[in-house]
């Protein structure tokens, strides 16, 4: 939290709004979003109100309507208004012409998405003692970036479900979730699916 406000990275931003964290970024370093910093100013955050900005502006169908700058500038400085001032609101009038943004909507989304990134959180385990501290799926040896890797390169479902035989398809999808939200970094290790590489679970 910053300030008392409940603040969200980039990657958590990602899976609540459905945008790309690339498009963040964007949004970050070229508005309308300005992102807090932790004490050690590496780190963004954002707030519910933009990750509600993002859900809309997501959601838009440019074949029918492309924001401009000040557009966007507009639909972010409302969105926090009526946060700020607690506002119960369903539609955000916009433009002239009928145009509106369904702010219910979109933080519906946002809300459904963060309860399930934090049942993900939940569902995921980092020992020391199991993988070496590998984020992994609770009660279990199976690496969550494993899961979502073979899901990403096309895996179906029910042939890792028949091969881990351990999980259920809500925990796929629930690492996945995770995956995108904390994605690894630094160079990946190598997997059992890579030739010469001992399965480990």
């Amino acid at each position: 939290m910053i300030n008392g406000e409940k603040t969200f990275t980039p990657g958590e931003a990602s899976v609540a709004s459905c945008a790309s964290v690339k498009a963040i970024h964007r949004e970050i370093d070229q508005g309308p979003l300005k992102a807090a910093r932790g004490r050690n100013g590496s780190k963004r955050f954002l707030c519910e109100a933009d990750l509600v900005y993002l859900a809309c502006a997501t959601g838009l169908d440019n074949r029918l309507l492309q924001l401009t700058r000040e557009g966007r500038d507009k639909l972010h400085q409302t969105i926090a208004a009526h946060y700020r001032h607690r506002r119960r609101v369903r539609e955000i009038p916009l433009f002239s012409g009928g145009i509106s943004f369904d702010l219910k909507s979109a933080l519906k989304q946002v809300r459904t998405n963060l309860a399930l990134l934090d049942r993900a959180r939940k569902q995921v385990v980092e020992n020391p003692e199991i993988r070496g501290g590998e984020p992994c799926i609770a009660g279990t040896r199976i690496g969550v970036y494993e899961v979502s890797a073979m899901l990403d390169q096309g895996e179906p479902e029910d042939e890792l479900l028949a091969g881990y035989p351990s999980l259920r398809a809500e925990q796929l999808h629930l690492a996945r979730i995770y995956a995108r939200a904390y994605p690894r970094r630094g160079r990946p290790p190598r997997h059992f699916w890579h030739a010469g590489a001992a399965r480990i679970l």
